[in-house]
């Protein structure tokens, strides 16, 4: 066989070696991608949206699933500031964004919005118990601007 005829066989089988040396990692890719999409699922984070107004949040009572990602959306509707202060969330790591900031921090102390003002608050709560939560700006909470963590 000329040797041309014999360089031409071995490149002639080498995309078919080199495809069977990488079958195993296409399955094994495959078999993680599909065992990671229920996982993903499952992660999902619930978004609560609560409202501050003159001198009441809305819901007052705030159901989170127990070991579940969630989202509070705060949002000032009133005409004054308002803060959200849950003693809960000084143990806890927390993301607290308002579109223009976002601030990680292992403990979190409240969050106060001025009128119209709208920040987030990402949690993951294990602890299933009832928590409280209030308005401390002088005044607000003993008009009544309190509510409760029900985490289930």
């Amino acid at each position: 066989m000329p040797a041309s005829a014999a360089g031409a066989s071995i490149w002639a089988t080498m995309p078919r070696r080199g495809a069977l040396l990488l079958l195993p990692t296409w399955i094994w890719l495959i078999v993680v991608l599909i065992s990671l999409a229920p996982m993903a699922h499952a992660e999902q984070r619930a978004v609560i949206r609560v409202e501050m107004r003159e001198f009441a949040f809305r819901p007052s009572t705030i159901r989170i699933a127990a070991r579940r990602p969630v989202r509070l959306v705060l949002s000032n509707r009133g005409e004054i500031a308002h803060q959200f202060d849950a003693p809960l969330l000084r143990r806890l790591p927390a993301v607290v964004s308002d579109g223009v900031v976002r601030v990680e921090t292992g403990a979190l102390d409240l969050v106060r919005l001025q009128p119209g003002g709208t920040a987030t608050i990402d949690l993951y709560l294990r602890t299933p118990g009832r928590f409280s939560f209030a308005c401390t700006i002088e005044g607000h909470r003993e008009a009544g601007m309190v509510g409760t963590l029900d985490v289930r």
